[in-house]
C-alpha cells in the first residue's frame, strides 16, 4: 500500500505588491497552519519518509514549518521548482521518483495543481472534484507495488484535513 499527501501551501501574505508571486511568504495565519497541520501529522499514522516541495517562498516556508510540527527534520525532503512553474504530469512524476522504501510521500504544492492531481489521481477527468483551502490536506492511497505504477485512476481518497478542523481537534 502507496499513501500520497497533497498539501496546498498555507495562507501566503499580500502586504508587499512589489513582490513576484514566486517569492510571497506565508501570512500570519500561514505561519500557524503549516506547524499545526504538521503537528496533525505526528500524531497521525501518515507521516511521511519523503516529501517533494515547490521552491516558491511560501511552499519552502510551509514545508519547513510542517517538518516542525511532525519533529522531523528537512534530510526527507527535495525541492522541486516544476511543482510552481509546471503540470500535473510533474506531480505525478515527483511521486514516481520516491524512493521504494518510503510508504508515504507528501507533495507540498499551488492550486490548481494540487486539487487536479487529486482529482485525476482518484479518477476524475474534466471537473476538478476537491476544493482544497490554503494548508488543506488530501491523503490518497494506492494498491500499487511500485511508485511507477501510480497514474491516473490508480488512487482512492482516504481522508482529506484542513487546518481548521485541524484547530478544534488539536488546537
Amino acid at each position: 500500500m502507496k499513501f500520497i499527501l497533497l498539501l496546498r501551501h498555507a495562507k501566503s501574505s499580500w502586504d508587499n505588491p512589489e513582490l513576484e508571486d514566486f517569492d510571497r511568504p506565508l501570512a500570519g495565519r500561514g505561519l500557524q497552519d503549516a506547524p499545526r497541520m504538521g503537528k496533525f501529522l505526528r500524531k497521525s499514522k501518515y507521516r511521511p519518509e519523503y516529501i517533494v516541495s515547490s521552491t516558491a517562498q511560501r511552499a519552502q516556508q510551509t514545508t519547513k514549518l510542517c517538518l516542525e510540527g511532525m519533529k522531523r527534520d528537512e534530510s526527507i525532503v527535495r525541492w522541486d521548482r516544476d511543482l510552481y512553474f509546471e503540470s500535473v504530469g510533474k506531480y505525478i512524476e515527483a511521486i514516481h521518483k520516491t524512493p521504494e522504501n518510503a510508504e508515504t510521500m507528501m507533495l507540498v504544492g499551488h492550486n490548481p495543481l494540487i486539487e487536479a492531481t487529486a482529482t485525476i489521481l482518484s479518477g476524475g477527468r474534466d471537473k476538478t472534484a476537491f476544493r482544497v483551502p490554503t494548508a488543506g490536506l488530501v491523503c490518497l492511497e494506492s494498491y500499487a507495488v511500485r511508485w511507477d505504477d501510480i497514474n491516473p485512476g490508480t488512487c482512492q481518497v482516504k481522508w482529506m484535513m484542513i487546518p481548521k478542523v485541524v484547530r478544534e481537534i488539536i488546537g
